[in-house]
């Protein structure tokens, strides 16, 4: 926190003593690169494509996940408890919820697939205990931990039913709590995308005028005030 307020405080600093500053040659160069670089981030960021940021994040994940693994792998894990050993692990997190964010449409169908497997497993069950004369009772033998319920009692087909419902059931479970924990992270990280964008495109469309005011009053009175009160513990 104290790096970033510091970092913004140069800034402000540069822009509110522009005039004394353009007076030497370094000072005029170092002005005329800090616009430039500052207008090329605004116009970068006001234009992107969220789509194809949030594919480099997965592929610089996966690339981290690469390096660090291989690293994890030669180097070998420390015998305490460390943050290298648990590097790789998180990378990978980072790039499976992106590689599912990043393909939305086909992750969903794949997990929905998922639960229409699951729906028409006992009928295939069932299907195939008929072809073998139901010599096996494979079945019955999946449903035998519910027999407390008495399901046991009841037909094969009202078996198969029953137990097409519930495996079912708890399939769509499983899938809508996967897309919604998958789906944190890239949603996170198109919030900050996102966000980043809508303010290059507002902090475009600013006066000059403007924002030379408005770097006079953070360098002289919010930076300084802001950094008292980090110093201070208060935020």
């Amino acid at each position: 926190m104290v790096w970033l307020l510091l970092i913004l405080q140069m800034l402000s600093g540069f822009v509110a003593g522009e005039s004394a500053i353009r007076k030497y040659p370094e000072g005029d160069t170092a002005l005329k690169k800090l616009s430039k670089s500052g207008l090329f981030f605004l116009r970068w960021r006001a234009f992107s494509s969220y789509k194809k940021d949030l594919n480099h994040l997965r592929n610089i994940f996966g690339i981290c996940l690469l390096i660090f693994g291989s690293l994890l792998l030669l180097i070998g894990p420390s015998k305490e408890p460390s943050l290298f050993n648990a590097i790789p692990g998180i990378f990978l997190i980072l790039w499976m919820t992106m590689q599912f964010g990043t393909n939305f449409k086909k992750s969903v169908l794949e997990q929905l697939s998922m639960v229409g497997i699951l729906v028409i497993g006992p009928w295939l069950i069932l299907g195939l205990d008929y072809v073998t004369d139901f010599q096996f009772n494979q079945l019955r033998l999946i449903a035998s931990p519910l027999n407390v319920f008495g399901i046991l009692e009841f037909n094969d087909y009202q078996i198969a039913f029953v137990l097409s419902l519930l495996m079912g059931a708890c399939g769509l479970f499983m899938a809508v709590f996967s897309i919604i924990l998958f789906s944190m992270v890239p949603l996170f990280f198109l919030f900050i995308i996102s966000t980043l964008s809508v303010l290059s495109r507002g902090a475009l469309k600013i006066n000059p005028k403007i924002a030379y005011y408005m770097a006079i009053i953070y360098c002289f009175i919010i930076g300084p005030a802001l950094i008292t009160l980090e110093g201070k513990g208060i935020i």
